[in-house]
């Protein structure tokens, strides 16, 4: 595990670090600067890890339910079932009428 110090520079060959949880509260900054087999450096990447004390709440528990739930009971308001729909009425046969005159007769 790796202690981080302000100011000391951390060494390793691997590339992941176990890093403890120590950190203070603040803005931290880590740079990394990846050196290859033959000695070249890469170019200094940073970045800046905020450590913040966040205020957790605890979430009130609620008691575990033991028994069906009470659902209230509404008065009745008109059927039981339900509006009642009619069923459509047959279409009515429509009546004989009486044959159309000529037009030579009028």
């Amino acid at each position: 595990m790796t202690t981080f110090v302000r100011g000391r520079t951390v060494t390793t060959s691997d590339a992941l670090v176990v890093v403890d949880a120590g950190l203070a509260v603040g803005i931290h900054r880590f740079q990394l600067v990846v050196v290859s087999n033959d000695g070249r450096q890469s170019a200094p990447d940073m970045v800046d890890v905020v450590v913040a004390r966040e205020v957790v709440i605890p979430v009130p528990v609620r008691p575990p339910v033991t028994r069906p739930p009470v659902v209230p009971v509404l008065p009745p308001t008109g059927d039981p079932v339900g509006t009642r729909i009619r069923t459509p009425a047959k279409p009515r046969k429509t009546r004989a009428r009486k044959p159309a005159k000529s037009r030579s007769e009028t």
